[in-house]
Order: C-alpha cells, then structure tokens, then sequence
C-alpha cells in the first residue's frame, strides 16, 4: 500500500457535522469479499471514519460495505448499514464516503433478519 502523501492527496473536505461514535463495524471489501472488523470513530449522515487495529489493504476509490452495531438502548443495538467508497486512508484509518444505506429492521413480516443483501 502506498503511504498518503499530500501531494498525492485527493481534496477531502468534511461537508458535514461529525458526531463521536463509537460502535462496532464489519467492513467488506468489494473487489476480493475479504471481511475486516474495525471501530467507527466518527459518522455522518454521509460518511464514516474508521480505526482498525493494524493498516489495512485498502485503497481510495475501493468500494465497501459497512455494518455498524450502534448501542442506542441498553441491550437493543440499533443496526446500520450503508456502500459507499473509500476516500482517504491514514495508516489504521480509513475514511468512508456512503453513497446509501440504511437502517435494517430487527425482524422482517417473516421473522427474518432483513440485510442490505436482501433489499
């Protein structure tokens, strides 16, 4: 993996309110399925950051599909998912801009859990 260098750099601005988040997050990477688990350090309604514990092979431009576990209640966590594209990579960080995703209902009228794979 290259090292980010300003010169090289993409223009990223943050567009939007960050809010500290701190959840559990699974990330999957288009190009090769490989599953990889990290931390949510901040989120937007757009957009994620995220920490993994050792750098990762992940590139700018790499799609991703995340799923956040968000603790809202005690002992009723609020699951999330959202694509999108990766838009900056920082050693153990990586920046996420979602394109869409949404919020998965706990059970579908089957009594199923609904996914981002079955919309």
């Amino acid at each position: 993996m290259e090292p980010d260098h300003p010169k090289n750099k993409q223009k990223y601005k943050q567009r939007e309110l960050r809010f500290l988040i701190e959840a559990g997050a699974t990330v999957e990477v288009s190009k090769n399925g490989q599953t990889i688990h990290a931390t949510t350090v901040n989120m937007s309604a757009g957009g994620v950051l995220l920490h993994f514990e050792q750098p990762v092979q992940l590139e700018v431009g790499d799609q991703v599909i995340c799923e956040f576990r968000v603790e809202h209640e005690a002992d009723k966590p609020l699951p999330y998912w959202g694509v999108g594209n990766v838009v900056r990579v920082e050693d153990c960080r990586v920046a996420v801009m979602l394109k869409f995703g949404g919020f998965s209902p706990l059970q579908s009228e089957t009594g199923t859990a609904m996914t981002h794979e079955s919309l």
